[in-house]
């Protein structure tokens, strides 16, 4: 959780500082884009690597990485030298680093737990995911008030030294079967066609593109919104994030106690209904009580609807490969939400924050009464994904 926690803590603080510097969305827009962008090129390199080596080693190395990157930042933001491309640069290093850490924890985890174990595993792994939306914003909050976004940034670098610590207790050797001298590209294709010739896989990844393009790319426009809608300026942001994070905890939790695979397909398809449906409660948001009560419908539904996802992609991905595929999965995910931020931004600049949370509201409500069609969809709302289910 702490690696989370600090990076949505970074994501917070950078808002709320670029905001300040350049008074512009479109910027906060920019640098969360840069902080995102790597989920376009590194997850299949990721997966590779979590594949080929310790995957533990992998995730110590990587938190290494993201410790040193944002003691740096802290250090140009106390001697008040930080200017935008300082802060664009080290955002596309933390980037990369998370995304290292995202792909190699997704191919970790499974190791840890039995089979028939492994929705509960992956849900109490998005419970520290959701947590950390809760916990960064919130302990970084007070010192926005008081402090500043430097002082945030200390915070940050004290979260990722406490994952080193708590990564370098792991016991389990963890890889997959990339041997030494394997070409990349060719078991990365590989790895990609497995996911195409599953119509469930595939689907699924379809699905979990379109959530985050319209319901997950949101973190650019909070800055905006809680300055020009809510009146409450940095702290505002905070509580949004904290309310997601809150809201995310809470069904993440729900999540790992469901076992019956046709409530887990029903599930889906609830929440993704309202991952749409909360969007709109938060456009119409006159006040930040009334949009972090939205915050926490959004955080719930989101949170139960890519944690289902996930676990269902896993279920489905051999061992051998799972690293490449969760690496797969991490594009359509946070490669995703990087060019749609960066297109909110603007948008938002141009016709508001709370036009465009309308919009994507109600796109992704549409998609899923469409998605009600595909019959293999269909069937994964009805039967869910047996939980021995494996990929041809």
């Amino acid at each position: 959780m702490s690696g989370a926690s600090a990076y949505w803590a970074l994501i917070v603080a950078r808002g709320v500082l670029v905001l300040e510097m350049s008074g512009s969305s479109g910027m906060v827009g920019i640098v969360t884009f840069a902080a995102m962008a790597p989920r376009f090129i590194i997850p299949p390199i990721a997966g590779y690597l979590a594949d080929r080596f310790n995957r533990k080693d992998v995730l110590a190395t990587v938190y290494w990485v993201n410790m040193v990157t944002t003691v740096l930042l802290a250090g140009l933001a106390l001697a008040n030298v930080l200017e935008l491309w300082h802060l664009m640069t080290l955002s596309v290093l933390n980037g990369t680093a998370r995304t290292f850490q995202m792909t190699s924890t997704a191919a970790l985890v499974p190791n840890l737990v039995p089979r028939e174990r492994l929705l509960n595993a992956v849900s109490l792994n998005s419970v520290t995911q959701q947590g950390s939306r809760l916990f960064g914003p919130g302990l970084i909050a007070p010192l926005l008030i008081f402090y500043g976004p430097d002082a945030a940034f200390l915070l940050s670098a004290v979260f990722y030294l406490w994952g080193l610590v708590m990564v370098s207790r792991i016991q389990t050797r963890s890889t997959g079967d990339v041997r030494s001298g394997t070409n990349m590209l060719a078991s990365l294709g590989i790895a990609a066609l497995v996911v195409y010739q599953n119509p469930k896989l595939r689907v699924l990844f379809a699905l979990v593109a379109l959530h985050c393009a319209m319901t997950m790319s949101f973190e650019s426009m909070l800055p905006i919104f809680s300055r020009d809608v809510l009146g409450s300026g940095g702290a505002g942001v905070s509580y949004l994030m904290m309310s997601v994070g809150a809201g995310g905890l809470v069904s993440s939790l729900f999540i790992a106690g469901v076992k019956e695979d046709w409530l887990r397909g029903r599930l889906l398809l609830v929440a993704g209904v309202a991952s749409g449906g909360s969007m709109l409660a938060l456009a119409a948001s006159p006040n930040i009580l009334t949009a972090s009560l939205s915050g926490v419908a959004m955080g719930a539904s989101q949170a139960a609807f890519m944690t289902l996802l996930a676990a269902m992609v896993q279920m489905m991905a051999p061992d051998a490969m799972r690293g490449r595929i969760s690496g797969l999965n991490q594009i359509n995910i946070g490669g995703t939400m990087a060019m749609v931020n960066l297109g909110n931004g603007f948008i938002a600049d141009a016709v508001g924050s709370s036009v465009v949370l309308t919009t994507l509201g109600i796109s992704f409500m549409v998609v899923m009464m469409v998605s009600i069609l595909v019959t293999t969809l269909r069937n994964v709302y009805v039967g869910g994904v047996p939980a021995l289910a494996t990929a041809p």
